[in-house]
Parts: structure tokens; C-alpha cells; sequence
């Protein structure tokens, strides 16, 4: 009896361990592939967005262009605009910081960062366009991003290069 109620026991924390390992490696694989839903980029977004809005801007701007920071995430990262278009943080390019591309259009002729200031405008959306992708030698690919507006000075975003983006 009691090697009956040990081995359920047993087999139940085994289950268990299972179960772990497999949700935690198909994170890890979504992570790798860049398979990240439109819910996780928001969640991504509103994370950074509650960090912008509880430190001083300077500190969220240093930790937003952070390469392997806190806000990267196996090809998500934050980027951050002011309303004029100049890049002020960019966690997937770092040289694009203090360029303005208000005027910068992608291969279909969209220009990208009017779109998104004015999403950000409305206090937040989504946008579909084409962007280089940082994980692919910055090769041209859809992304679907979503802007959320800080304050009346900047907005913050990210976007997912993998499926989410394509079956848009």
C-alpha cells in the first residue's frame, strides 16, 4: 500500500516536472524563432511602457538601447521616437539613435514613422510595414508593430517579424 501511494507520488511530481520542461521549451523555441503573438508584443510594449512612466527618462532611454537588456527578448526590443521623429532609443539598432526619419518610407512607399507618430497621437495602435530585421542581417521583412504614447514628448514600440506579421 504505502509503495503504491509513493510510486502515485512519484509519477505526479514527474508529470509536473514534464510539464515544465515542455512549457519552458516552447518558450525558448517561440523565443528563438521569433514566433511572438500580438499579445506578447503588448505585453512587451505595456512592461516598458509602466517602466518609461515610473523612472526618469533619461534611465528608461539608457535601458530601452541596452543590447541584451532587459528589454530585449529574443528579437523583441523597444524602440522610442519623440513626436518629431527623432529616434531616441532603439534596442535593435543603436546607430539609429538621434536620426530623425520622419520622412523614411519602406519598400510599398509607407512612410513608417508619420504612420506610427500618429498612432502614438491617438495613444496607441498597430501598424503593418516592412523594417530590417536586426535578427537577419538586417534584411527587409513585414513586421507588425504597436506604438504606445509615454507623454506628449515620446512613445515607445515594438513588433514581431515572425508569423503574426505575415498572416496580416
Amino acid at each position: 500500500m504505502k509503495k503504491n501511494v509513493v510510486n502515485r507520488l512519484l509519477s505526479s511530481v514527474l508529470l509536473f516536472l514534464a510539464m515544465i520542461f515542455a512549457v519552458g521549451s516552447f518558450e525558448a523555441r517561440a523565443e528563438n524563432r521569433g514566433d511572438w503573438t500580438t499579445d506578447d508584443v503588448k505585453s512587451f510594449v505595456d512592461r516598458a511602457l509602466e517602466y518609461a512612466r515610473t523612472h526618469n527618462k533619461d534611465e528608461a532611454l539608457k535601458v530601452f538601447s541596452a543590447k541584451d537588456g532587459v528589454f530585449q527578448q529574443g528579437g523583441l526590443y523597444i524602440f522610442a521616437y519623440d513626436f518629431s521623429g527623432n529616434v531616441i532609443a532603439h534596442g535593435g539598432d543603436a546607430s539609429l539613435i538621434g536620426k530623425n526619419l520622419i520622412g523614411m518610407k519602406d519598400p510599398n512607399g509607407l512612410e513608417v514613422i508619420k504612420e506610427l507618430v500618429k498612432l502614438a497621437n491617438q495613444g496607441d495602435g498597430w501598424l503593418y510595414y516592412t523594417w530590417p530585421n536586426p535578427e537577419h542581417a538586417a534584411r527587409q521583412e513585414p513586421k507588425l508593430g504597436y506604438v504606445a504614447k509615454v507623454d506628449d514628448g515620446w512613445f515607445i514600440g515594438s513588433g514581431t517579424y515572425g508569423p503574426a506579421a505575415i498572416k496580416h
